[in-house]
């Protein structure tokens, strides 16, 4: 039986990890591109083409986390153990933690419908989201680029390039993102709401709250990467990689490599591929109806239509295993909380007391583990 402090990391089908996982692994979300999943599988004869935009988190978020994750992979014998580990578990917020939520752009309805769905996670995690409503006048908390202080600890915008979240407490790391800068962005829904606006605003936020991508973890999803052995790169509309004269078809890395995304074959990797095994990660059964999966295409896969990595819809509603897993990650029992955040507590002084690192990451760190002492002491004290 497992203790408690090593509960599945895939709980409710999000990747999650439990306690540490190797550094030497892509930084949590980082550069996983979010793109706005079809609200239903696409008509026949429109699957052999990668039509969408998928989109990373800026160039300068994505280089702080690559800088970060270099500092901390720091050669063996130092004292955050032979890989250099960091913990995943750092990035959750406290099981009872009040999050606080800002906007930049954007109207009061949108601004309250982002709140209204958002809020489902916290019927099932012991979190709670402060979006700064003021009854008086409906108006919800803002944030500007100017802000020299952090906002709030998720800071939405509308006007970057596609759909994208830092995951849990990155938003509030001052290595990775400034206070006027955005941890999450929803690109025009202030102009229209696609249709899949909910699901899409429960993946974010999914993230916000800690989880990882469900398809990159166990078992890894069977994408296929490699063109069809003899292909011959075609272009179609648009300038994207199509299938040639004699139906072989494009792999991902050349689908992908080509317009709209462009993409390196490690940006590729570091997408779509499994995240790196770490003894610390529990993995639970895969989930692929996990809001935190998004839709692909059946050319995607070796298995076409086969993969158990398939489905012929999207997912805009949260799982069941969702809900079980956010319910576990954050408890409300008092002994569950203990165990958590004696756990995070080793990790943080860990973290924090690391000489091998910069200050300022040492300093964020701290940081997290004062807040969790003043929230141990008002959750377990209590009685």
């Amino acid at each position: 039986m497992r203790s408690r402090t090593m509960r599945m990391s895939w709980l409710g089908g999000a990747l999650l990890s439990a306690a540490c996982a190797a550094v030497a692994a892509a930084p949590a979300l980082g550069f996983f591109q979010e793109a706005p999943a079809p609200a239903q599988a696409p008509a026949a004869g429109a699957d052999h083409a990668v039509s969408t935009l998928l989109e990373a988190l800026p160039d300068r978020i994505a280089k702080r986390l690559e800088e970060r994750r270099a500092e901390m992979n720091q050669p063996a014998g130092g004292p955050m153990g032979a890989a250099g580990f960091v913990a995943r578990i750092a990035k959750r917020w406290n099981p009872g933690e009040t999050v606080k939520v800002a906007f930049r752009g954007g109207s009061d309805a949108l601004h309250r419908e982002i709140a209204e769905t958002a809020s489902e996670w916290t019927e099932y995690a012991n979190l709670k989201f402060d979006f700064g409503l003021d009854p008086a006048t409906g108006k919800y908390r803002t944030w500007s680029p100017s802000d020299s202080q952090y906002a709030a600890e998720i800071r939405i915008s509308f006007n970057q390039r596609g759909y994208f979240s830092l995951v849990g407490n990155d938003s509030i790391d001052s290595t990775i993102t400034a206070p006027g800068e955005e941890s999450m962005n929803f690109e025009r829904f202030d102009v229209h709401k696609p249709s899949d606006w909910k699901g899409i605003t429960l993946h974010e936020f999914g993230h916000a709250i800690g989880f990882e991508h469900e398809h990159q973890g166990t078992p890894p999803c069977d994408f296929r990467f490699e063109d069809d052995p003899g292909y011959v790169r075609t272009a179609g509309p648009g300038g994207q990689f199509v299938p040639d004269s004699a139906g072989r078809r494009p792999g991902l890395y050349t689908q992908l490599g080509g317009p709209p995304n462009n993409w390196s074959r490690q940006k590729v990797d570091f997408n779509l591929k499994q995240l790196p095994p770490s003894s610390s990660i529990v993995a639970g059964a895969f989930d692929k109806n996990s809001i935190m999966k998004y839709y692909f295409e059946p050319f995607m896969f070796a298995a076409g239509k086969d993969s158990p990595c398939y489905t012929d819809f999207a997912n805009v509603a949260l799982s069941d295993q969702d809900k079980k897993g956010a319910a576990e990650v954050y408890p409300r029992g008092k002994e569950d909380i203990a165990d958590i955040l004696a756990a995070k507590k080793l990790v943080l002084r860990e973290l924090a007391e690391n000489r091998q690192v910069s200050k300022k990451i040492r300093d964020h760190f701290g940081g997290r583990l004062k807040d969790l002492d003043a929230l141990r002491k008002r959750v377990l004290d209590d009685d």
